[in-house]
């Protein structure tokens, strides 16, 4: 007469143990060459997707009478996990990549930022015709801001607020775009986004220099 299984004891550990065995000789007989095949023709943002993956090259082809295995499982045992992770810190840990993705960030937001930059520069240019134009018709320079001339407080106080916005633009893009006060022009650190006069003409420019000085003879701010 058969008897079962002592107390604590697990009567299914022998099918566990050739279950277990048959996966581990299946990963590294089927699952690891075919994975290997993919380094540098498939991506994986994380851990998941990469398991994901490997139950799939798993169980394609699997036996009828064998269990299918999840991506869980993969990852939750120490036995399978042994044998897939380092093949995935290898080859497509995202820290591996960590610089040249930050590098191809840094590129896309150096560009966008360009973009944004030279369309605010676009628009204070036609801010800095529109004052230079009312510099003319209230009997003054452009070149020129002297302060014993007459003018108009609001319009002054326009003009003011103007520099102080482009001055704004220029400091929050962190070198991106310079004012060189000796050539009196704005440039860019991009070569291909700057023409040779700079990115606004010397004439427009003039009257920024001179609020510039005037503003660090008053306040030692450049």
């Amino acid at each position: 007469m058969s008897k079962g299984a002592k107390k604590g004891q697990n009567r299914f550990a022998g099918s566990q143990k050739l279950n277990r065995d048959y996966r581990i000789s299946r990963i590294k007989d089927e699952v690891i060459p075919k994975l290997k095949s993919f380094v540098g023709k498939a991506s994986f943002d994380g851990v998941t997707p990469y398991s994901r993956f490997c139950a799939e090259l798993y169980n394609d082809g699997l036996p009828v009478n064998e269990k299918k295995i999840g991506y869980r499982t993969l990852v939750q045992s120490t036995d399978y996990w042994t044998l897939l992770g380092p093949i995935f810190f290898k080859h497509w840990d995202a820290a591996g990549n960590m610089e040249s993705k930050k590098d191809k960030l840094v590129g896309k937001l150096a560009v966008q930022r360009a973009d944004q930059l030279q369309a605010e520069t676009e628009k204070l240019r036609k801010e800095v015709e529109a004052l230079r134009s009312a510099l003319r018709s209230h009997g003054a320079q452009p070149v020129t801001l002297p302060d014993t001339t007459p003018v108009d407080q609001g319009f002054m106080a326009k003009f003011d607020k103007t520099c102080r916005a482009l001055k704004l633009v220029l400091d929050a893009s962190e070198g991106m775009f310079t004012v060189d006060m000796q050539a009196k022009k704005i440039c860019c650190s991009f070569d291909d986004l700057e023409p040779r006069e700079g990115l606004v003409p010397k004439e427009l420019v003039e009257p920024f220099v001179l609020w510039m000085k005037a503003k660090g003879s008053a306040h030692g701010d450049q």
